[in-house]
């Protein structure tokens, strides 16, 4: 498993390194790293110095990647951070970036860090990193009574919010209308 690596130290974005994760992004042959990494938000920044551990309670997401020749486990971290920096004016916006921006607001992005648990590169990663994950999100329920607060459904609110902030002035008035029409139907 790799250390902990804050993702966007002095409030920029700083991608990991292959000497940052302790691997190669991609094999001789062209394949990424599949496995499973996971994201924790820690106000105190004393996570740096500690081994990673998914049930850490300051683990805010666990998540997979398969290895192939496009993606793995770290192209999953450079989406996440730029849905946390664009929310869904990003091209393809990761579900878990969205909550991260709905629950703890871009501007504590600063906070994050991820650990990866490399598991290959190939084809054949793909399930067992998949039953990894199952694996850890059994566990981490276990312990806490739910998934890790970015895993799962984005609420409505959020979805709501996030919309808003992309929204021009005169999308916000046609909305608010068809709102209005909505409710005096129901």
């Amino acid at each position: 498993m790799s250390k902990w690596i804050k993702l966007f130290p002095n409030d920029e974005a700083k991608h990991p390194t292959d000497e940052d994760c302790g691997f190669s992004k991609k094999d001789s042959d062209g394949y990424h790293m599949g496995g499973c990494y996971m994201y924790a938000y820690d106000h105190s920044e004393s996570i740096a110095d500690e081994a990673p551990d998914f049930l850490d309670d300051r683990v805010i997401y666990i998540g997979t990647a398969g290895s192939s020749k496009s993606r793995g486990i770290r192209s999953r971290t450079a989406d996440f951070m730029g849905t946390i920096v664009k929310g869904y004016t990003q091209k393809n916006p990761y579900a878990n970036g969205i909550l991260f921006r709905g629950r703890y607001g871009e501007e504590n992005k600063k906070h994050l860090y991820v650990a990866y648990m490399p598991q290959g590169y190939g084809p054949d990663i793909k399930l067992q990193a998949h039953r990894q994950e199952g694996e850890m999100l059994r566990e981490y329920r276990d312990t806490y009574g739910s998934l890790p607060p970015c895993d799962g459904a984005i609420p409505n609110e959020i979805v709501a919010k996030e919309i808003f902030k992309i929204s021009t002035e005169d999308e916000l008035k046609k909305l608010q209308k068809e709102l209005y029409l909505f409710l005096d139907n129901g």
